[in-house]
């Protein structure tokens, strides 16, 4: 379970709506977790970079992300009272500048947090995706 909300935490950070303008990997998780915040589990699909899927495949993966946030993550940021803010704690960048790791403690609304690092990638493009690679 905690693994599966790690997944989906990972996957709620960018920006505010197409999850392509963030010049760091941290303003791209921040963007990533407004996105879960406001509930536009659509937008944060298109947050994540889509290694080893095939174009014609694209369309459903993402319909999978959706999925998992809507169906699993949801109900339980709901017995949390939310998800009220997210704190970046660290942001390491690779030596090779392609990937990072990004530590945000995440603060729900019955007042506990949580603490998650959020694995991040540069794609060709210049854009900060979350990947669920390890």
């Amino acid at each position: 379970m905690k693994k599966i909300l790690t997944m989906f935490a990972m996957a709620a950070a960018l920006f505010v709506a197409s999850c392509g303008g963030s010049n760091t990997p941290s303003d791209a998780v921040t963007e990533i977790y407004s996105l879960i915040i406001d509930g536009n589990y659509e937008a944060v699909a298109d947050c994540f970079q889509y290694n080893n899927v095939k174009p014609e495949e694209l369309e459903q993966a993402k319909a999978m992300i959706v999925s998992l946030l809507s169906e699993k993550m949801a109900p339980k940021l709901e017995k949390k009272g939310g998800l009220k803010a997210v704190e970046t704690l660290e942001e390491v960048i690779a030596e090779d500048g392609q990937s990072a790791t990004v530590k945000v403690k995440m603060i729900y609304g019955d007042g506990t947090d949580e603490t998650q690092d959020v694995k991040m990638v540069l794609n060709d493009k210049g854009e900060w995706k979350a990947t669920m690679g390890k």
